[in-house]
């Protein structure tokens, strides 16, 4: 056996062949082609060799003094090896010829063997050998991003099923329908948590689909959770959200959202549509009624641009409520034609009339479409009327004689009026007494008004009717923040939380402001106008205020 040095990365070649002047001259023409090359004269020596080198050709020839060539094949292929095999014989029968291809020799020769021919041979084998390293290394590469990607797909998902949680919490007067397009959906519905007893529910469906769609919806998620903890109406969560996505969200993209607040004192459900189809509403006495978009999706206009309208629906009377994203109405059936909102509503109105359940209109979707694949991902949210009102009635919970009472006051001054978090202070204190629930919720959403009233129509004397003014809150937001900047030591609030075992609260809210006359019904006569209002006399035994109107104070009953 004739050793050559084997550099790291060389082109190796196995030459086995008992013609010491054919192993020469192969040898020769090789090496002068920078080849790295092993001539063997025997199985034995080219077994040894296989042991010690790996080979990306191998040049056999089959008759050897120790045996057949082609029983190195078996050997090569024990050892793990899958070198390119060229066999070289005499034999030119067509059988032979034929076998040898079937023990797995890529390609064949008949002695006597030009050099360059069989050069020619060897160049093949080797192009097909650097063709195949390349596809396999791209394959490796392929297989690790299809890997990488499943690992990153599936924590984006593990990520967004955390942060989006929300839609499993929703309360039992609500069922809901989904067929996302791909493993991210870009429609969310979720119901954060409250501390004044209502129940606000989202729908928001992002431009778009799949995992950027999706991306785009968790700032959403975390504002209107985080803004709703400290009871905030749709109104500003609306505004905070659009002013965040506006600011956040690439030029392209934008949210189209619906919000329900159901307010359980009230009976009164409240709706912003912003940018999503109508939202149906089946009344008891067979109306279908219908609230359209009023507002631009989020995201889309600068905050000091961007209002929204606030329309209400009475729980009285009411059967369901269907709210959807756009791809309900826009899958298309085999001749490509949409199902429509028009449509739809005509369905809606069936199966109200029949008395069933508008999470039917799923079905119906799923039916037009005629096994077509979904074309966007769709949402259906549906609310039972009569479970609704039986959901948000108010129950009531016994009280330990032994509670003792609470006497708690505190003053605010200056900027703190507005830095500090007043209302998550009085919830700690009312949670910390072990309060009732529901007595906590009504004495928070009523202290919430009286706070705000105080600050915004009080001390900072802010006109409410800017609040429907067709430029909206964007106004009143401006106007806010400008009089905050201008807040002085003089400026205060003052509160004071009062109950004991068994019989009531006693809240009053008393601000440094000029107040107003009960005789005004002037501009100024804002503090507890329209929701405020109607919060109040559903809440309250009763509501004093004080002759100069900047005192107020309000009595819940325990029981």
């Amino acid at each position: 056996m004739k050793r050559m040095p084997f550099p790291p990365g060389a082109f190796s070649i196995l030459v086995v062949d008992d013609d010491t002047i054919f192993c020469e001259l192969v040898l020769a023409d090789l090496l002068s082609k920078h080849l790295t090359v092993i001539a063997c004269h025997s199985l034995a020596d080219a077994k040894e060799a296989v042991t010690r080198h790996r080979f990306d050709i191998t040049i056999i020839d089959n008759h050897l003094p120790d045996g057949d060539g082609a029983s190195l094949i078996p050997f090569l292929q024990r050892s793990g090896q899958k070198p390119y095999i060229l066999m070289i014989s005499a034999d030119e029968d067509v059988g032979s010829i034929a076998k040898s291809f079937a023990s797995g020799v890529h390609d064949y020769l008949v002695k006597p063997v030009s050099i360059n021919l069989l050069w020619e041979k060897i160049r093949n084998l080797m192009s097909f050998k650097k063709a195949n390293i390349e596809l396999a290394n791209k394959n490796r590469l392929l297989t690790q991003f299809i890997d990488e990607k499943a690992q990153e797909e599936a924590l984006a998902q593990h990520v967004y099923d955390n942060m989006a949680k929300g839609q499993y919490n929703l309360p039992d007067y609500v069922q809901v329908q989904s067929e996302p397009m791909t493993t991210f959906s870009g429609d969310i519905i979720f119901c954060p948590n409250t501390p004044t007893g209502k129940v606000q529910i989202f729908l928001a469906d992002a431009m778009g689909h799949g995992l950027a769609a999706a991306i785009c919806i968790l700032p959403l998620i975390s504002i209107a959770r985080a803004m709703a903890s400290k009871g905030k109406p749709l109104d500003e969560i609306f505004h905070e959200i659009n002013r965040k996505l506006f600011f956040e969200l690439p030029d392209d993209r934008f949210i189209a959202v619906l919000g329900l607040e159901i307010c359980p004192y009230t009976k009164t459900v409240f709706v912003i549509n912003a940018g999503l189809p109508d939202v149906l509403c089946s009344m008891e006495n067979g109306d279908l009624l219908r609230y359209k978009s009023r507002s631009m999706p989020l995201g889309i206009l600068d905050p000091e641009d961007f209002s929204v309208t606030t329309e209400q629906i009475s729980a009285e009377g009411l059967n369901q409520i269907a709210m959807f994203s756009d791809g309900l109405i826009e899958q298309t059936d085999a001749e490509g034609k949409a199902l429509t909102l028009n449509r739809l509503i005509e369905h809606a109105t069936t199966l109200a009339s029949n008395g069933k359940s508008l999470i039917d209109l799923m079905d119906i979707c799923m039916t037009h479409a005629q096994g077509r694949p979904i074309e966007d991902d769709i949402t259906l949210c549906v609310l039972s009327g009569k479970t609704l009102r039986e959901g948000v009635k108010t129950e009531v919970e016994q009280v330990s004689e032994e509670f003792g009472e609470l006497d708690y006051r505190f003053k605010v001054k200056g900027k703190a009026i507005v830095r500090m978090d007043i209302m998550s202070q009085v919830m700690f204190i009312l949670q910390s007494a072990d309060l009732p629930k529901a007595l906590c919720q009504k004495t928070f959403t009523v202290l919430a008004e009286l706070v705000n009233n105080a600050v915004d129509h009080g001390i900072l004397q802010i006109d409410s009717a800017l609040k429907n003014d067709i430029d909206g809150f964007s106004a009143y937001l401006s106007l806010r923040d400008e009089r905050i900047a201008g807040l002085q030591e003089n400026d205060q609030i003052n509160i004071h939380i009062y109950t004991n075992s068994t019989t009531f609260i006693r809240v009053t809210v008393e601000d440094s402001g000029p107040g107003f006359c009960k005789t005004d019904v002037g501009g100024q006569q804002q503090t507890l106008s329209g929701r405020g209002l109607a919060l109040m006399d559903a809440l309250c035994e009763s509501v004093e205020r004080n002759a100069k109107g900047n005192l107020t104070t309000i009595s819940i009953a325990r029981n």
